[in-house]
């Protein structure tokens, strides 16, 4: 195994979020955190956004200053809901196991601590873990090492297989010196640089076009890798207008877009929306008509159509299929506009690999107030513990990250808290908005919960998610 992170925690990175300089308890020191609580107080680092694996180690590096009391823990967590875990406790002189497998009598063991943890001298707590035999429903293998030495074991323990990391102490002084994770590398990049452009919805494919333009080299200048626009983007959302109606003017319109793309220096991937036509043996129809957005890779070539899943539009029909790819080894799915109102077009793909939910919509013009905007655009990944970015014509676009309560990373310029008509929502512009998004942040815990609900129950998921089309199971 190779070395994916390591912290000696004088900052938040690799997925670490330290207390605030001053926090009661806790000191970032050149040597490491010094954790000193208070008479019944808990001080933690909390490794949230640690990727783990299973097939990965974390280990845990520390020197113990005073333990006449207390305890220390160390070990794998999912948001406060599951955890495995290691406790040393300095009361009575025993390391316990804990899991959040509350069928079983918990600790699941306790051992006598093998020697006592002097100040004098660093001390190793790894902990291994491997995925256990099984069908479709994976549980864990799992072992510890105090000092390079095995001193626990357990098999088929049921904790999800992406997990955080947690370090806990209360009651003792102890500072951190050092955290490794070790494993081999998933393949998923840690970041992604994701753009949004707000093309207005405007009833002209020529002036549409140029709005797209204007979002490419913003976002090429901006080093963004995957630039998303609006449903329609292309044509506006008009389902009887000629300029959705018509196939002619529709190809030569994205010609030209693939051509500029391809001659534009250091472009993105780029998803744009407009109406495709499809011959379907069973329909009466020689084409059929559907909405679509477009992925197209930085030399202009289609890496994906995906069509929306459900319409309600007239003269277009459903393309009934979860719309899947990647964008430079990042999972993507992507559902449109009303799609949003069918939960499982969300937490599938997340349950088989998806971490980003990509949303372009055209549903009108944001209003009412900016907190309220907030609250509805954080609750969007209440449900996956995935990123999520909306990109809607009439403004109110975002992206916000895999919370459980959400966190609102950015958004469209009308709907920023420092936008002139505050604290109601401004009218929509035309604008470009972007992050860096740290991929590893999400874990898709909840649907990957529900498919660990039984084999039987990961077996219809199964195949729920290949019948509509899924290609990750």
């Amino acid at each position: 195994m190779e070395i994916l992170s390591q912290t000696q925690f004088e900052q938040d990175e690799g997925g670490w979020r330290l207390p605030p300089k001053g926090s009661p308890g806790f000191e970032s020191t050149q040597n490491g955190a010094l954790l000193s609580p208070a008479d019944g107080e808990v001080v933690q680092l909390r490794g949230r956004g640690v990727h783990t694996w299973n097939g990965n180690s974390i280990e845990l590096r520390f020197r113990v200053l005073d333990s006449s009391t207390g305890w220390l823990r160390f070990g794998f967590e999912a948001d406060r809901h599951e955890h495995a875990r290691v406790e040393i406790n300095f009361d009575d002189g025993g390391i316990l196991f804990w899991t959040s497998d509350w069928r079983l009598e918990q600790p699941i063991a306790s051992i006598p601590l093998p020697t006592p943890l002097g100040s004098n001298q660093s001390h190793t707590l790894l902990i291994e873990k491997s995925e256990a035999d099984g069908g479709l429903v994976k549980n864990a293998n799992i072992a510890v090492f105090l000092d390079g030495e095995k001193i626990m074991s357990f098999e088929h323990l049921d904790v999800l297989p992406e997990m955080g990391v947690l370090v806990q102490a209360s009651g003792v002084k102890v500072l951190v010196e050092e955290f490794t994770h070790r494993g081999t590398p998933s393949g998923v990049p840690e970041y992604l640089h994701l753009g949004g452009y707000q093309v207005l919805n405007v009833d002209s494919i020529e002036e549409n076009f140029e709005s797209i333009c204007r979002g490419l080299r913003m976002a090429a200048e901006s080093g963004v890798e995957l630039l998303v626009t609006p449903e329609m983007s292309l044509t506006a959302l008009y389902p009887t207008s000629p300029r959705t109606r018509e196939p002619g003017p529709v190809a030569e319109a994205e010609a030209k877009l693939r051509k500029f793309i391809r001659d534009l220096p250091d472009a993105p991937h780029v998803i744009v929306g407009l109406p495709v036509w499809e011959a379907v043996p069973s329909h009466g129809l020689d084409q059929t008509r559907y909405i679509a957005s477009r992925v197209y890779d930085p030399d202009g070539e289609v890496l994906h159509t995906a069509r929306k899943v459900h319409s309600a539009e007239q003269e277009v029909w459903h393309g009934y299929q979860i719309n899947e790819f990647d964008i430079n080894g990042v999972p993507i799915s992507l559902h449109i506009c009303h799609d949003r109102r069918y939960p499982e077009l969300q937490t599938l793909p997340v349950m088989f690999g998806s971490r980003l939910n990509i949303h372009p919509s055209n549903g009108g013009d944001v209003t009412g107030s900016v907190s309220g905007f907030e609250e509805v655009a954080k609750s969007f990944t209440a449900e996956t513990h995935a990123f999520y970015i909306n990109v809607n014509g009439g403004g109110g676009s975002y992206i916000v990250g895999p919370q459980p309560a959400g966190n609102l990373i950015v958004a469209g310029e009308e709907s920023m808290r420092d936008n002139p008509n505050f604290p109601l929502v401004g009218k929509p512009t035309e604008n470009f908005f972007h992050a860096n998004i740290r991929v590893h942040d999400a874990f898709g815990y909840w649907p990957t919960r529900s498919f660990r609900a039984s084999e039987s129950v990961a077996q219809a998921y199964v195949n729920l998610y290949r019948e509509l089309g899924g290609t990750r199971a």
